[in-house]
């Protein structure tokens, strides 16, 4: 008898049992070059630039500046990674997907793990800074104090503005970047504001280098510490990758948006960190590192408010743009990853469900919007935001394995842009990025010890669950594809 290739979801009897050839599950390509660039630029220009800015100086002190120079040449190394990739698998997940094409298991589940528990925690952080900052925004408009009860309003306003932006992203990825693009291009203009009068009080100063001296105050240590803290700022073109299956001419469009967002964030970083340290006035007896260090995530909004006129209340504008820009951006890369593990059979099928009318992984954004909820609620959100630098440095390790691996196991891919020096480049990205957790591991233990106990309940996911289903999954596709 001859077999012949049924319409899917064809329900077929083999062996006395039943066989169902499920319908392909597929995103719709909506998203331009200028989305997923803007994606990637609202998601690095974010906490990162407003919350983070004032820690990392009170960490490294006049070397702030390094430490984002130095950022940029890491991001740039693993960049390169996703970029050649991006351009050759055009599927949602990312990171996850090439892990797990290209090196053995339980690996690909891992780094599926990890990354949708570090955006996740991203996007808590993101949420508190909003929160944060609007609170402010309200003191500074002389609103009456307001206390809903339950927990602190910065917290109520984290959990309606995650459910808000879990509404855009539901509603398509053509929504997601457009809301994206108005965000992020509104909160540059803030930030050029910010350095461009930063710069004009610097013009008018005799020695603004004294500021800057001595630059290596907090030694190398306090160099690579605050390079760890900040690292998170940087990972938006892991984001970017995420989209290849809802973007137009992903071979070409991924790798331009990844180095574009790169070529736009890197200067605005570095003159951000000249700015804050040059421009302010720290009270007597302290350095413009010690003032800011103090200041903490309001230190931007402290040293507008010295040379600009309502500069503190344009900070705080520019700080809540950043976080809900930033917000959306990785509410989307969190869903979709859980969307990619769950097609895969990683995770429960139901998260895999596209919604009828807007194409949108429905399910995996409301599923995704309530793990960011409860860590914003209830988790101290500081030391997980350490074990968040750190799950992204393991993961992005493995990728540029995978990046190596693959060069050799998939040389017939189609890559619209491939790494120079391989496998030199990557083997470099492993070295920093293995430096960089070390440092971590031993400086922040607390998020040393959230990072073990999360991967721990992954093996236990992955073992008590998601083995045998993904094994039962592989088997019905090697069944659908002999007949």
């Amino acid at each position: 008898m001859r077999l012949r290739r049924l319409p899917s979801g064809t329900n077929l009897l083999t062996s006395s049992r039943e066989v169902r050839i499920p319908t392909e599950v597929r995103l719709s390509r909506e998203m331009r070059l200028l989305d997923i660039t803007m994606i990637g630029v609202g998601a690095m220009i974010g906490a990162g630039i407003f919350v983070l800015t004032g820690i990392a100086a009170g960490v490294a002190g006049p070397a702030l500046i390094l430490v984002f120079g130095l950022n940029g040449v890491v991001a740039l190394l693993t960049a390169m990674t996703y970029a050649e990739l991006g351009s050759a698998f055009h599927d949602a997940g990312g990171g996850y997907l090439w892990v797990k094409s290209s090196l053995p298991d339980p690996n690909g589940f891992l780094s599926g793990w990890m990354s949708w528990f570090a955006h996740a925690v991203a996007c808590s952080l993101y949420a508190l800074g909003f929160g944060a900052y609007f609170q402010r925004v309200l003191e500074a408009a002389g609103a009456p104090q307001f206390a809903p009860g339950l927990m602190p309003l910065e917290k109520w306003l984290a959990v309606l503005t995650t459910a808000a932006f879990a509404a855009i992203n539901w509603r398509g990825a053509s929504e997601t970047g457009k809301a994206g693009n108005v965000v992020t291009v509104a909160k540059i203009v803030v930030i050029g504001l910010f350095i461009g009068m930063g710069l004009w009080v610097m013009a008018g100063r005799a020695n603004v280098a004294a500021a800057f001296s001595p630059f290596l105050a907090e030694g190398w240590g306090g160099v690579f510490a605050a390079m760890g803290l900040t690292f998170i700022a940087f990972e938006g073109y892991e984001i970017i990758a995420q989209t290849s299956e809802e973007v137009q001419s992903p071979r070409r469009n991924v790798p331009r948006a990844i180095f574009l967002s790169l070529l736009i964030v890197v200067p605005i970083y570095l003159l951000v960190a000249v700015v804050a340290m040059g421009a302010v006035t720290p009270p007597i007896g302290a350095t413009a590192a010690e003032f800011l260090g103090k200041e903490k995530e309001l230190a931007l909004v402290a040293a507008a408010g010295q040379f600009l006129r309502g500069g503190g209340i344009l900070i705080l504008v520019g700080g809540l743009l950043s976080t809900v820009s930033a917000l959306n951006a990785t509410i989307y890369s969190s869903s979709r990853v859980a969307f990619a593990m769950a097609r895969d059979a990683n995770l429960p099928p139901a998260l895999a469900r596209i919604h009828p009318t807007r194409a949108t992984p429905h399910l995996a954004i409301l599923f995704s919007a309530l793990v960011i909820t409860a860590m914003a609620v209830l988790l101290p959100i500081e030391d997980v935001a350490a074990a968040a630098d750190l799950m992204f440095l393991l993961l992005f390790v493995q990728v540029n394995i995978a990046a190596i691996r693959l060069r050799k196991l998939r040389p017939d891919l189609d890559r619209g842009f491939r790494v120079p020096l391989m496998p030199l480049t990557p083997i470099l990205a492993i070295a920093t990025m293995l430096f960089l957790g070390v440092f971590l591991f031993l400086r922040y233990p607390q998020g040393a010890v959230a990072v073990v106990v999360w991967l721990g309940a992954g093996a236990g996911v992955y073992y008590g669950y998601s083995r045998k289903r993904e094994t039962a999954h592989l088997e019905q596709e090697r069944w659908m594809e002999r007949i």
